[in-house]
This record gives structure tokens, C-alpha cells and sequence, in this order.
């Protein structure tokens, strides 16, 4: 019966909890968003996650954000670390913008989903050129996943 009440004062312990939580949601989500196509990727959500855990120095939570990327690159069959190094770009780029605005709007949640989208649409185009393939055309998905990606991190903030 001690280890109970310990467990529950323990935030360590919660922590990792709560990111095995959502990696195990996060990768089952994924599997079903390649089974159905009108679901987002949620790559602005991994990045806003990935915003505030930069900003709270949350080592546990940028683990599993970059092992959520990893499934994600993994079951997309792109190339593996590309979207982990973007959002580290991102970042560095979003917190020069923030240190210059000095405070976070609803606007600026939006340009955390804003950003990813664009820039890994510009990388898969990058990519196409290199590996001698059809390029991509920008789709109506993208504006679709931009709008329910946008209304998950405004709610939930």
C-alpha cells in the first residue's frame, strides 16, 4: 500500500507515463491515418508539443515527440530524421519570431501548424528531385489538415 501514494507524488514517474501514453495513441493513430487518408498526420501538433517542451526543458517529452516522428517517417517510408531536424529548424526560426513578439497569441499556435506543413511539403518536393520521381501537387488535404490540426491546438490551449 506505500508504493501507491508514492506513485501519485511522484511526477517523475507521471511524466513517463504520461508520454508512453501518448506515443501508444500517437502510433496507433498513425496507423489508422495511413488507412484513411482524411486524417491529418497531426505534424503541427507534434510540433507545438515539441514547442512546449523545448520550452519547459522537458527531456522526456522531445524523446517521445522524436520517437513519434520516427514512427511516423517510418510508416510514411520517408526518409528517416528529415521531419525531426525540421522541426529543430522550426524551432530555432519560431523562437526568433517569439523573442521578437514577446508573447503567444492564437495567431502564433497557428503558425506552429502553419509552418510544418509548408516546410515538410517543400522538403518532400526537394526530395522528389533527388530520387527521380513525379513531384507532388499541393492538395486539398493539406488545407484540410491545417484546419483540423488548427481547432485541436486552439482547443486544447
Amino acid at each position: 500500500m506505500q508504493t501507491f501514494p508514492k506513485l501519485q507524488r511522484d511526477s517523475f514517474i507521471k511524466k513517463i507515463l504520461k508520454n508512453l501514453f501518448f506515443l501508444v495513441f500517437y502510433i496507433f493513430y498513425i496507423v489508422l491515418s495511413s488507412l484513411y487518408i482524411f486524417f491529418p498526420p497531426l505534424l503541427g501538433v507534434l510540433f507545438s508539443k515539441y514547442i512546449k517542451d523545448v520550452k519547459n526543458m522537458d527531456i522526456l517529452g522531445i524523446t517521445s515527440v522524436f520517437i513519434a516522428v520516427l514512427f511516423f517517417e517510418i510508416l510514411k517510408s520517408d526518409t528517416i530524421g528529415i521531419v525531426f531536424l525540421m522541426y529543430v529548424l522550426l524551432a530555432f526560426i519560431t523562437h526568433r519570431i517569439g523573442s521578437v513578439l514577446q508573447e503567444e497569441t492564437a495567431f502564433f499556435r497557428l503558425i506552429y501548424i502553419f509552418f510544418p506543413y509548408v516546410f515538410y511539403f517543400f522538403i518532400l518536393q526537394c526530395l522528389t528531385i533527388f530520387k527521380s520521381e513525379p513531384p507532388m501537387h499541393f492538395d486539398i488535404l493539406f488545407l484540410w489538415y491545417f484546419i483540423v490540426e488548427s481547432v485541436i491546438v486552439i482547443w486544447k490551449k
